[in-house]
């Protein structure tokens, strides 16, 4: 996949659905890449990679060392759990080897600050609407922080739940036992590099990554996103490969706006009438892609069928 005169070329694979109740998944997969990247956790794991506060702490910055000989990646929407409060990566960013940047981030525990540990990888992202808050105030220069802290009250009124700390990770562990079912329906296969989300009918958005390596630290994470700020229905539909088909290959044909960067990365926004979206360039290939339906009260999109089978998701 490389970008050229603001447009994307793609080359996406959709696999064999799968389902479980009310959600189902269309694992994606592109070409394979052989650029060496690390991930925040596994670079943390291995002790090559440091999270701090600022000297002067702030909610809005972190300080990330790079301590490997290969670029690090921050994948937009990852948390980190720790320091003065738990925070997101408000964007994707790759960082060079043995080197540290200030990273722009958002708090996602209104509730606390004060150094609680150590700064750790957490086992979330931010929830899909909180993504999507987070987008749209980035594009109309509205405060970020507030949405996101708006989007994560909203996710507790959503589950009936309060963290004392307003503490995002909280509402997903008190979720996790309706998650366990649905995760183990969901299996990662061969070559994988992406997923598209399907939840009530209604496609929800899909996300790329450079290498299946990559997507497998963040494959139940996303599934997650999308799952607990969904409500849960009754209901049987099929799955259209085909509109799955036409939502990617119609994000793919949108314009590219390149934004700056503070990475070795470069970014491109693109948004169509059903969505909105971001893709990550690095060494010409995209190292990270998302795409979310952002439109209000849609109609559950009509699912069904591929010319040659029906996958069919039943109570």
């Amino acid at each position: 996949m490389i970008i050229e005169d603001n447009e994307i070329d793609s080359n996406i694979e959709l696999l064999t659905p799968q389902s479980h109740e009310n959600v189902a998944i269309i694992p994606l997969k592109s070409e394979k890449k052989y650029i060496d990247v690390l991930t925040l956790k596994k670079g943390l794991e291995l002790g090559l990679v440091e999270v701090k506060e600022c000297e002067h702490s702030t909610v809005s910055t972190v300080i990330v060392k790079n301590n490997a000989v290969t670029p690090l990646i921050l994948i937009d929407g990852e948390e980190i759990v720790g320091g003065d409060q738990n925070r997101i990566v408000n964007a994707t960013t790759v960082i060079a080897p043995n080197s540290q940047s200030h990273i722009s981030v958002s708090c996602t525990e209104r509730g606390r600050w004060a150094y609680k540990s150590e700064f750790s990888s957490s086992v979330h992202i931010a929830d899909f609407n909180t993504r999507v808050a987070k987008e749209k105030a980035f594009r109309s220069n509205r405060p970020v922080q507030n949405e996101v802290w708006s989007s994560i009250d909203a996710l507790e009124r959503r589950n009936n739940y309060h963290s004392k700390t307003s503490a995002m990770s909280e509402s997903y562990e008190n979720a996790k036992t309706n998650f366990k079912e649905i995760l183990k329906s969901f299996e990662i296969v061969d070559g994988q590099t992406g997923v598209l989300i399907i939840i009530n009918g209604e496609i929800k958005g899909f996300e790329l990554f450079l290498s299946s390596e990559i997507y497998k630290d963040f494959h139940e994470k996303i599934l997650k996103s999308y799952i607990i700020g969904s409500d849960v229905e009754n209901m049987t539909f099929t799955i259209n490969v085909d509109r799955a088909r036409q939502v990617i290959e119609n994000a793919f044909d949108s314009t590219f706006e390149s934004k700056p960067t503070k990475g070795l990365e470069k970014a491109y926004e693109f948004e169509n009438q059903e969505g909105i979206g971001k893709a990550y360039i690095f060494e010409n290939e995209i190292i990270h892609l998302s795409y979310f339906n952002s439109t209000s009260d849609n109609e559950s999109d009509e699912v069904l069928v591929n010319a040659d089978v029906n996958y069919a998701v039943r109570d």
